[in-house]
């Protein structure tokens, strides 16, 4: 059975002839007999009565036609469809992103549904680590890292540029420093964020370089129970600057530049180098490209 087939044989019933159905087509009327016949040979049953000048339905021609319109009704809805995913009328992206790399995804949604509104997004809190495999096994369309993952199968372009801050609170004493040293922190008791990250292995090498003890004296889970932690006077702790924005704005924090910790965050999205993005993901990139480049002009 092919299509082709169904639409002759549709169309004669509709015609009521086979020359109209032909003329309806753009077909000889023996390419549509032709076609008729093989449905009928395929069937192993004639579905026209051709003593019937009209050529009515037989009861095998009568079950047939019914499921040939459904055929061709979702052969056409399938294409429409697939023309909305090509007009961003439709469509669906996941995204995998971390807490803090999540921040990032603001602006870049933001703008995103102001210019498509019907494309559902969907961002997939995973750990930096797992987000490459995440990609190759199909499970995201892209994804959200502050390091490279230097994978063949992944490209990556960077999106935005962040640091690790010190944060302390507003009447901690180093709050008035400008500036303070490696060495000037041995003595402070330090709330981490307890899954490994390249940025905290940075950290700790550079204090161990300088020989200065790391006082861990507390690990959680997430950024924001290490924001409030710090709030209430139960430490300091090196965080995302763009995960401390509103509580420097509100004054509930204060981040301390230290001299020898001037660790730059390259976020990047990255996604699969040997698959075609759909055409809602490469415009997804195309807003996230655009407000890295309309950061970099505002910078300079």
């Amino acid at each position: 059975m092919e299509i082709a087939q169904l639409e002759a044989f549709v169309a004669v019933v509709e015609e009521r002839s086979f020359s109209r159905a032909g003329a309806k087509l753009l077909r000889t009327q023996p390419a549509v007999s032709q076609s008729v016949k093989r449905l009928e040979d395929w069937a192993k049953e004639p579905l026209l009565d051709r003593s019937a000048k009209s050529g009515v339905l037989t009861e095998a021609g009568t079950v047939l036609y019914d499921y040939a319109k459904k055929v061709l009704n979702l052969r056409r809805e399938a294409h429409a469809a697939v023309e909305e995913l090509r007009t961003l009328e439709r469509g669906r992206i996941t995204v995998g992103a971390n807490e803090s790399t999540a921040l990032y995804l603001l602006p870049v949604l933001k703008t995103f549904r102001d210019r498509h509104p019907r494309i559902k997004i969907a961002v997939k809190r995973s750990l930096s680590r797992e987000i490459p495999s995440a990609l190759l096994r199909y499970e995201i369309d892209l994804g959200v890292l502050s390091f490279n993952p230097r994978n063949v199968d992944l490209e990556s372009t960077v999106v935005s540029l962040d640091e690790l801050s010190l944060i302390v609170p507003p009447g901690h004493p180093l709050a008035r420093a400008r500036q303070v040293s490696i060495n000037d922190l041995g003595k402070e008791c330090f709330i981490a964020h307890n899954v490994a990250s390249p940025y905290r292995q940075r950290v700790m090498e550079t204090f161990d370089r300088l020989r200065t003890p790391l006082n861990i004296v507390l690990e959680l889970p997430t950024v924001e129970t290490i924001k409030k932690c710090v709030r209430m006077g139960m430490g300091v702790a090196f965080a995302p600057r763009m995960c401390i924005e509103d509580e420097l704005v509100r004054g509930e924090l204060v981040a301390v530049r230290v001299k020898e910790t001037q660790i730059q965050r390259k976020l990047r999205l990255i996604y699969r180098r040997h698959s075609a993005l759909s055409t809602a993901a490469q415009a997804f990139v195309e807003v996230a490209k655009g407000l890295a480049q309309s950061s970099v002009l505002s910078d300079q």
